[in-house]
C-alpha cells in the first residue's frame, strides 16, 4: 500500500515538475524572441515598427509553439469554432487575418500564432497580399462547418419503419423513396444557396 502511495505522489511530483519546465522553457523562449526583434529592429537601416518586426519573427516561429498554442482563458475548441464560422460566412472572398482578430479582440501576436495552428490543421487557408502597401495575409475557409440543418431534416429520424431498415433487409436505405427525395431536396438547396 505504501508503494502505491510512493508511486502516485512520485507522479504527481514529476508532472508539477514537467509543468513548471514547460513554463520555464515558454519564458526563455518569450525572452529570444523579444531579443530578435529587437536586434532586426536595430539591424534594418531605416525605422522599421515593432510590429512590422513581429510580422516577420511569425514566419519562423518554432512549429511546437504553434502546436501547443493556448490563449488563457479561452476556450481553444469554441474559438476555433467562432473564427470557422466568421471566415466561411465570407465564402470564397476571405477576410483580412487583421480584421478577424480586431472582431475578436485578441492581439496580432495570438491572432497570427491562431491563424498558423489552423492552417496547419488545415481548417484556413492563408493567402498573402499586399494591402494597402501593406503585406497581409487572408483567411480563406478549407473546411466548411458542418450544419445539423440537413440532418435534423433527415427522414430516417421519425421514419416509422426504423426497425425493420437495414442494407438487405425488407426496409433498405437503397431504395427508400423517403431518403431519395430528402437528399434531392438538399441538393437542390445547395444549388439556390450558392
Amino acid at each position: 500500500m505504501a508503494k502505491k502511495k510512493d508511486k502516485k505522489l512520485i507522479k504527481k511530483e514529476a508532472a508539477k515538475e514537467a509543468v513548471v519546465k514547460k513554463k520555464v522553457i515558454e519564458k526563455k523562449l518569450e525572452i529570444v524572441k523579444k531579443k530578435v526583434i529587437e536586434k532586426k529592429l536595430e539591424i534594418v537601416k531605416k525605422p522599421v515598427s515593432k510590429k512590422k518586426a513581429e510580422e516577420e519573427l511569425e514566419e519562423e516561429i518554432d512549429e511546437s509553439e504553434i502546436e501547443n498554442f493556448q490563449i488563457e482563458g479561452l476556450d481553444m475548441e469554441k474559438l476555433t469554432t467562432r473564427v470557422c464560422n466568421i471566415v466561411a460566412e465570407r465564402g470564397d472572398e476571405g477576410m483580412l487575418q487583421s480584421d478577424l482578430w480586431k472582431k475578436l479582440k485578441l492581439t496580432s501576436r495570438d491572432g497570427s500564432r491562431l491563424a498558423l495552428k489552423l492552417e496547419r490543421r488545415s481548417i484556413v487557408k492563408r493567402e498573402k497580399i499586399l494591402e494597402n502597401g501593406r503585406w497581409t495575409y487572408k483567411l480563406k475557409i478549407s473546411k466548411m462547418p458542418v450544419s445539423t440543418q440537413t440532418i435534423e431534416a433527415a427522414p430516417c429520424l421519425i421514419c416509422p419503419v426504423e426497425q425493420k431498415c437495414s442494407i438487405d433487409g425488407e426496409v433498405s436505405p437503397k431504395t427508400c423513396p423517403l431518403i431519395e427525395q430528402w437528399v434531392i431536396t438538399e441538393i437542390a438547396n445547395k444549388k439556390i444557396k450558392k
